[in-house]
């Protein structure tokens, strides 16, 4: 079975490598703007689109141009690969998979795209050579292995194209690659339900809560602090670029500390159970603005807006995303269903109402009197729905929902930001306890 993996190393370049890659940069966002520019006129004075040959078309009777003669100093496919993203954004545009494609502005996600894996371009795996590898006009760059497993390697697989990013804490190479998995086992542990919030960011039909880490209200002053630093220098100032550099490190913390808290779960989870349950929600759709509009403004926009943010910090597509392509590296099988009164339906007997959920923790059936955490029970009915969708495309399964056979589920939880996101079952539970201030994983009882 092959699967596209990404391998990411941090860049060493020298002063002038890193000259040469900030130039490359440059000359890729110019095309970019350059092309969304001229599709825009094109459409504007023919009513019609631009394809991707006829930009390229373009691009080499603007390469002859001296004024653009700076043009050449960057390899030609990584230009056309600026134009390739461009007809990439706007398939998705017209898709309805993202909005109107914006221009590139400098400092924010700045790069370039290697799309030749040609040896004779990429040199890779030379023994002279370990720990570096030979990029067009960049020649050899040395890189910092961030995967022991891989030793002297710095890939496995067929090589696809290389990318050269730009971050707060300076470049990164990163390697495409097309890897044979080999023979995998299906994970010992039973299938899993998953139901995602906001007060709890992950309960699971086996009554574990996970709490990743959100920014607390400290971190969003600090960063206010440091965005208002940016905006008092005066534009084009190095003052005002070493501000910036500052607010980006910040937003750069923020995120890795989030990532990697979500992949140490779902790594953790891909590995434990032979199947997840996850709702399929459409988070765009969740977090829409309630703003409205003049004629017809909308209601409780502030609360909608605190609510959107909350739902954000969680990064559910971010966990859904990983989940998706770990699940298939290691024989998982993960199901999306249907979210439609998970929160209002009772497991015991299926009775749906509003009446169901006394508040965001309480669950009692009016039907049947049945109580649980509201949480947990939703989490149950996910992994049913689940179950019965597998079932009815693979056969039935012997796991019954819920956790294991003839063990009562307990209310636990587990740090999602140690070393290892653990969800064992504590001895003792006590009662609920408050977030801190700072903004750490934390996973903590919850009463039924």
């Amino acid at each position: 079975m092959l699967v596209t993996r990404a391998y990411r190393h941090k860049a060493r370049f020298t002063p002038e490598q890193e000259l040469l890659a900030r130039r490359f940069a440059g000359c890729t966002r110019l095309v970019y703007n350059a092309g969304l520019e001229q599709r825009k006129l094109g459409y504007a004075v023919t009513g019609r689109g631009m394809s991707y040959m006829r930009q390229t078309y373009f691009l080499k009777e603007v390469k002859a141009d001296p004024q653009f003669a700076f043009l050449s100093e960057a390899p030609a496919h990584v230009l056309q690969q600026a134009l390739r993203d461009l007809d990439r954004a706007f398939a998705n545009f017209f898709a309805g998979r993202s909005r109107y494609p914006k221009p590139r502005r400098r400092g924010e996600r700045d790069g370039f795209r290697f799309p030749d894996p040609d040896p004779k371009q990429i040199g890779l795996n030379i023994p002279a050579r370990q720990g570096q590898v030979r990029l067009p006009k960049l020649g050899w760059v040395s890189v910092r292995n961030c995967y022991p497993r891989l030793g002297e390697r710095l890939l496995e697989g067929e090589l696809r194209h290389v990318s050269v990013t730009r971050e707060a804490d300076g470049w990164y190479v990163s390697f495409c690659c097309e890897v044979e998995l080999g023979e995998r086992s299906v994970p010992a542990g039973g299938p899993v339900g998953l139901d995602l919030g906001v007060a709890n960011s992950l309960a699971t039909s086996d009554g574990q809560f996970v709490h990743l880490p959100v920014i607390t209200i400290r971190e969003r002053q600090k960063i206010g602090l440091l965005q208002s630093r940016v905006n008092r220098r005066r534009k084009g100032s190095h003052n005002r670029e070493k501000a910036r550099l500052a607010l980006a490190r910040r937003r750069q913390h923020l995120g890795r500390r989030k990532r990697d808290a979500i992949h140490k779960l779902t790594i953790e989870l891909a590995k434990g159970h032979e199947l997840i349950a996850i709702e399929d929600l459409k988070v765009a759709a969740m977090t829409r603005s309630a703003r409205g509009t003049a004629d017809e403004p909308g209601v409780n926009v502030a609360q909608k807006s605190g609510l959107n943010r909350a739902i954000l910090d969680q990064s559910w597509g971010e966990l859904r995303r990983q989940l998706a392509y770990k699940t298939q590296s290691h024989a998982c099988t993960l199901v999306a269903v249907h979210p439609s009164y998970s929160s209002k339906e009772c497991r015991a007997c299926g009775h749906i109402a509003k009446e169901n959920r006394e508040s965001q923790a309480v669950f009692r059936c009016v039907a049947c009197g049945h109580a649980d955490h509201a949480d947990v029970n939703a989490a149950r009915i996910i992994l049913e729905r689940a179950l019965q969708a597998h079932n009815h495309t693979h056969g039935s399964s012997s796991a019954p929902p819920g956790g294991t056979p003839g063990r009562e589920p307990a209310f636990t939880g587990s740090n999602a930001c140690e070393d290892r996101a653990s969800l064992k079952t504590p001895e003792t539970l006590g009662p609920p306890r408050k977030a801190r201030s700072r903004g750490r994983a934390r996973l903590t009882p919850a009463r039924a």
